[in-house]
């Protein structure tokens, strides 16, 4: 039956029958979610934890400065609560689709062409097909321009290290050839279970990074008095840049959809997003504390040129890897499923 068909018999949503003598209500999605590496709760926090935390944490002291520092801190906090907001509505939204449709998983283009062509508006039913590829062209430009900026922010890190040593310099075209056979490597992990051990890994070392930057960044604290507000202007720019640190809402439904028990999302959300917000509060803070309005970004530019400051610019382009990764699976799951439907996997 055709989805957009799907609600007109009955207008009772609450006990439609999908089969004589059936309910919705007795659909039990979490029984049949049938996940072979299906993940725990620490693994999907991981996972969550290394898709927010991205290269926009190493700009984020620099974002500060744009709006002023304790605006920007207030803000901040503000869109900290407005993600994961938005993360439960998403994922509430897609459980109850679960049942209604009687699936143990919906995808993003799914998702959104079964809430448009069973929704109450019925003339937008027949443009459900239109929304399906309009999310999966948004979701899949998108995750690549993010991929490519990691991309970039990995081999610019790897040329300053290796200006540092003054040893051999190339351009950063180089750099960016000679990381992307590592990333390809690790991108050929398609199960969300076993990147997980990379994610958690990677999200100790990003813990390690962040508490080194911010006992630097106190260090190198004047008595100065930074500006509590600049602009207007400013603090739209702080929170085009920190929603761009914060933000993981495109990788959420993915890591819903393999989770081994669903229905504890909201504590990976609560705990992941705790998480990400405190750490790139920190580093903003303290971060443009430290330098005022001369912050440049990467911080990692504002490291001493030393042994620790060298290893932890090594640390934070090997967990901009992971993010990589993470990233990518979107992407690569949109062109998956459109080869799977011309080829034999």
């Amino acid at each position: 039956m055709e989805l957009r068909n799907y609600l007109d018999r009955s207008n009772d949503f609450e006990l439609h029958e999908i089969y004589p003598g059936v309910e919705r209500s007795d659909y039990d999605y979490i029984a049949e979610r049938q996940n072979l590496h299906g993940t725990t709760i620490i693994e999907s926090t991981a996972h969550l934890i290394k898709a927010c935390l991205g290269a926009g944490i190493l700009g984020i002291h620099e974002g500060y400065s744009y709006g002023g520092l304790w605006t920007s801190l207030v803000a901040n906090i503000l869109l900290g609560l407005f993600v994961p907001y938005n993360m439960l509505l998403l994922i509430d939204s897609a459980q109850r689709m679960y049942i209604r449709l009687r699936v143990p998983r919906l995808s993003y283009p799914d998702l959104v062409e079964a809430v448009i062509a069973t929704g109450p508006l019925k003339c937008f039913r027949r443009f459900s097909k239109a929304f399906r590829y309009s999310v999966d062209s948004f979701l899949f430009l998108g995750f690549c321009s993010t991929c490519c900026i990691f991309e970039i922010m990995i081999a610019q890190t790897l040329k300053e290290v290796r200006n540092t040593l003054n040893t051999l310099r190339f351009p950063i075209s180089i750099y960016i050839l000679i990381v992307s056979v590592p990333l390809i490597l690790i991108c050929m992990i398609r199960s969300l279970k076993h990147l997980a051990p990379y994610s958690m890994v990677a999200d100790v070392f990003c813990g390690v990074c962040v508490l080194f930057t911010v006992y630097y960044s106190i260090l190198q604290t004047k008595d100065e008095e930074r500006p509590a507000w600049k602009s207007v202007q400013g603090l739209f720019r702080f929170c085009g840049v920190c929603i761009y640190s914060l933000d993981g809402i495109g990788v959420a439904l993915p890591i819903e959809n393999y989770m081994a028990q669903p229905q504890y999302f909201h504590i990976v959300v609560q705990w992941g997003m705790a998480i990400v917000v405190l750490a790139v509060a920190c580093i903003g803070f303290f971060g443009y504390w430290a330098w005022g309005d001369n912050c440049r970004s990467p911080i990692t530019i504002h490291m001493p040129k030393n042994t620790v400051s060298i290893a932890i610019q090594f640390v934070l382009a090997a967990t901009l890897g992971v993010t990589f990764s993470v990233h990518l699976w979107v992407p690569f799951k949109t062109i998956w499923y459109y080869i799977g439907r011309k080829h034999q996997r």
